[in-house]
């Protein structure tokens, strides 16, 4: 099965490529002697991150080791960047070294679109600015999955700053993909105007959107992200008009599980108890360190799927 050269965003996958990925995962998690070791020539995978990262770029290290690929950490604090020299050319410098894929995060949105047209080498988007982290909504779709929950003819609710979370947009594309209805939940600030998705509605009101779901997705607002503030009003007031916590969640009779893509804001949108209560079950718990275990396995799928190489 032929994958993107470039996978920039979900709408870069179709249906059937999104279950080749589900599928490879799964036989990866539940059969390591599957894992692909390159005998003939091992590939080059480099990571290029231009914004911090912890989860992301620690799981596609792992992950490309663990495929027997050779793995090249550029760093771009102590790079020819520092010096003047544009991305592309170094994008070039690196294909010259014989990088084969390169996983780059970057702060400004749609910056990897224009090297769809001429890519140096492979390339999976770790994340670029509020545009897109298709990495982290395929390991999400792949946590549920295995942990019991389909979400066609579902409802998820995403509270928190879906506007400025590339995390919310690669989600909504890929759940409703898959046949899942997303309820958008925050402060208004943190909400889009409008969606023209009709499997998506909007909502300011936490309860109703706890009450409505089926499984709950927590986001963090985004400070960095909003340029003129209000924000810090949001954080301030936050925990009260959004924040989830299992005193809530008992209140409305909700057991589902919560997810969190992290990092977190501890006591902001999520509450310590319902961090100390983790689950692997669809039942009430949280499963960021699901979704941080389960990270491994996709990215080791995406990977080889980009390198076309099949198990």
């Amino acid at each position: 099965m032929n994958f993107p050269t470039v996978l920039e965003s979900i709408n870069d996958l179709n249906v059937e490529q999104v279950k080749y990925l589900l599928n490879t995962a799964d036989g990866l998690k539940y059969n390591p002697r599957k894992y692909t070791f390159y005998e003939t020539r091992r590939p080059v995978v480099a990571t290029c991150f231009l914004e911090h990262s912890t989860r992301t770029r620690n799981s596609f290290v792992l992950a490309a080791e663990k495929l027997g690929a050779i793995y090249l950490n550029f760093d771009p604090d102590t790079s020819s960047l520092k010096k003047g020299e544009n991305i592309e050319e170094t994008f070039y410098t690196l294909k010259s070294q014989g990088v084969d894929l390169c996983i780059i995060r970057t702060p400004i949105p749609g910056e990897l679109r224009p090297l769809k047209e001429n890519p140096p080498f492979k390339i999976i988007n770790g994340g670029d600015g509020m545009h897109q982290h298709p990495t982290q909504a395929l390991l999400d779709l792949f946590t549920m999955i295995e942990t019991g929950f389909n979400p066609h003819g579902k409802t998820m609710a995403i509270i928190g700053d879906c506007e400025h979370s590339r995390v919310s947009h690669s989600l909504i594309d890929l759940i409703t993909m898959m046949g899942g209805n997303i309820i958008l939940c925050g402060p208004s600030g943190c909400l889009p105007k409008s969606t023209l998705n009709p499997n998506v509605e909007l909502c300011y009101d936490v309860e109703y959107a706890i009450n409505n779901s089926d499984l709950l997705y927590l986001l963090r607002i985004q400070k960095e992200r909003h340029k003129r503030f209000g924000a810090t009003n949001y954080f301030c007031d936050y925990p009260w008009t959004h924040g989830v916590t299992m005193e809530r969640l008992k209140k409305l009779s909700k057991n589902i599980p919560v997810y969190h893509p992290g990092p977190i804001n501890l006591g902001v949108e999520i509450g310590q108890c319902i961090i100390n209560n983790p689950t692997n079950k669809h039942e009430l718990g949280y499963m960021g360190y699901e979704q941080v275990r389960h990270s491994l396995w996709m990215r080791m799928a995406i990977i080889m799927a980009m390198l076309e190489r099949q198990i």
